[in-house]
């Protein structure tokens, strides 16, 4: 299921129907948007499951951030100057690997660099809402100031 399309994802979930995907790919080729995004903006479906059935396309786990909890020890290892460039969230370390939330599926992390940083082995990466991840760095690094030079 690697190399289909998200739209072929959801139709074949049932979470839209050819005629939905129809009209967002050819709003898509105006407005240059992703067709996930358009199929959210016109509500065919919920951003929620778009990014479910994302991280399927791209065979990476999703995880929702509103109902785990995140472990403040991973969060101490990446500092919010990191998070932010990056837009991750640490979620928990198990042994020598570092759980973290990214947002977009493409994105490609330094993880030699941020593993270093963080003192694990590995980093291993999950999908989750941007939203989930924004609200979850502001949650978690809270106030905290933003360091200079962290990491360089």
């Amino acid at each position: 299921m690697n190399q289909w399309h998200i739209g072929e994802i959801l139709i074949q979930k049932k979470l839209i129907d050819w005629k939905q995907l129809e009209t967002a790919l050819n709003e898509q080729k105006r407005t240059k948007e992703f067709v996930g995004e358009v199929l959210v903006r016109k509500q065919y479906v919920p951003r929620f499951l778009l990014f479910k059935a994302l991280a399927e396309r791209h065979a990476i786990p999703f995880v929702d951030l509103t109902h785990i909890f995140i472990d403040a020890r991973a969060v101490q290892r990446i500092p919010k100057s990191i998070a932010l460039k990056y837009k991750l969230i640490p979620i928990e370390i198990q042994e020598k690997t570092l759980i973290v939330g990214i947002s977009n599926p493409l994105q490609v992390l330094p993880e030699k660099e941020i593993a270093e940083l963080a003192q694990v082995a590995v980093i291993k990466t999950v999908l989750c809402t941007p939203d989930a991840v924004t609200a979850a760095i502001e949650t978690n690094y809270g106030g905290q100031p933003i360091e200079a030079g962290a990491g360089s």
